[in-house]
């Protein structure tokens, strides 16, 4: 199964604004080509914060076929939001994860964040590509990309003009 992190950032490396949880500060041209984006992939993969800070938008937009998983520590605390086949939640490792899910005939994984999931996936040889929007902000605080150290080589695959200063980068992971 392909694995590809999904992110949008500021220049600086963040993923939030200062204490903002969620991706509010994206441009208009982000949320567009993120949409569209996400219509490539048949499950899609985030963590309980990144989940909790969107939960009524997953909430409202469980679509057969568009399976998505959140990691948390604490499942059973979303049975209520729980939907087969649809919205899963579940302390699974990133490894047992991931074969669960092929074995379940799923064949592109969006990774959509946040930073822990980036982390574990990430160590655990599991991404293959990362598609990072640049968002033209300096936040100089705020949830960076990734919560763990690593030392990770990437291979630039191409770049892209979202619209107006925002620019998509893509990168494939050396393994």
């Amino acid at each position: 199964m392909q694995v590809i992190l999904i992110a949008a950032q500021s220049l600086d490396g963040f993923i939030t604004r200062h204490d903002t949880p969620g991706a509010a500060f994206t441009s208009a041209a982000d949320k567009a080509w993120f949409r569209t984006a996400l219509e490539m992939f048949d499950v899609g993969v985030l963590g309980g914060v990144t989940y909790r800070a969107e939960r009524e938008h997953f909430l409202a937009n469980r679509q057969p076929g568009r399976r998505r998983v959140v990691l948390t520590r604490q499942p059973e605390q979303y049975a209520t939001d729980a939907k087969p086949d649809v919205l899963e939640f579940t302390n699974e490792g990133p490894k047992d994860l991931a074969a669960r899910l092929r074995g379940l005939g799923h064949h592109r994984c969006a990774l959509l964040g946040g930073s822990q999931i980036h982390s574990l996936f990430l160590d655990a040889g599991l991404v293959n590509e990362l598609w990072i929007t640049l968002e033209p902000r300096l936040f100089g605080g705020g949830t960076p990309l990734l919560a763990a150290r690593t030392d990770t080589s990437l291979r630039l695959l191409g770049t892209q003009s979202l619209g107006g200063d925002t620019v998509l980068v893509k990168y494939a992971v050396h393994s």
